[in-house]
């Protein structure tokens, strides 16, 4: 209910606020479609740019710390939030999550597990867990580049990748080595998707010169 509602009131403030054109929306999977989305991270800002922009309530994972206050879980929980333990996948976050794709929610993960405070355009250590959950899930990966922090008026941008899908003997059992070589195919598919995005801005600055 708080998501409706803050939708509604702050969906065109949000849009004028913090302009951000995003690139091959359509690859997104229609609302309905359960899928993993990725994305680097730079801010608490974040969520709600993808939110606005996307026109949909993602279930972000979000490390449980967040969640202790109990009104803040509260609204946390309310508009979507998962919280999780983002050092290691227990039994219960695990459970959570297979829960909600189930469903055919979209799970939001932020694969580097924190913000990236230095606002640099390289990626921070990125943990195996989103080829886990997409492995047991039976689910694409859908990932996303956001090109800089979000700032009141400053232009941003968003770049959608094509849907990541687990390769393996058994896609469903992944072992190790498999679980190592989908997340090196990932990062590679993430430093593509930042070079497409650097040359799409680059390009448009020299058509305005």
């Amino acid at each position: 209910m708080l998501f409706i509602i803050g939708y509604i009131l702050f969906f065109l403030p949000m849009i004028l606020l913090f302009p951000t054109k995003v690139l091959h929306k359509a690859r997104m999977p229609k609302k309905g479609n359960k899928c993993i989305v990725t994305s680097n991270h730079y801010s608490n800002w974040d969520c709600i740019v993808y939110d606005i922009h996307f026109a949909r309530k993602f279930r972000y994972v979000a490390k449980k710390e967040l969640f202790k206050n109990k009104f803040v879980g509260f609204i946390l929980k309310d508009i979507g939030g998962i919280p999780i333990d983002r050092d290691q996948i227990t039994p219960s976050s695990f459970k959570v999550t297979m829960r909600e794709l189930k469903k055919n929610h979209q799970l939001f993960i932020y694969p580097e597990g924190t913000r990236n405070k230095s606002g640099g355009k390289e990626l921070l250590e990125i943990k195996s867990g989103i080829i886990t959950f997409a492995s047991k899930g039976d689910c694409e990966i859908i990932p996303m580049v956001i090109y800089r922090k979000p700032k009141i008026f400053r232009k941003n941008y968003i770049i959608v990748g094509e849907p990541f899908r687990i390769e393996g003997e058994n896609p469903a059992r992944l072992t190790k080595e498999e679980t190592d070589a989908n997340l090196d195919r990932y990062l590679e598919v993430m430093k593509n998707l930042r070079n497409e995005l650097e040359d799409y801005i680059e390009s448009k600055k020299k058509k305005t010169k």
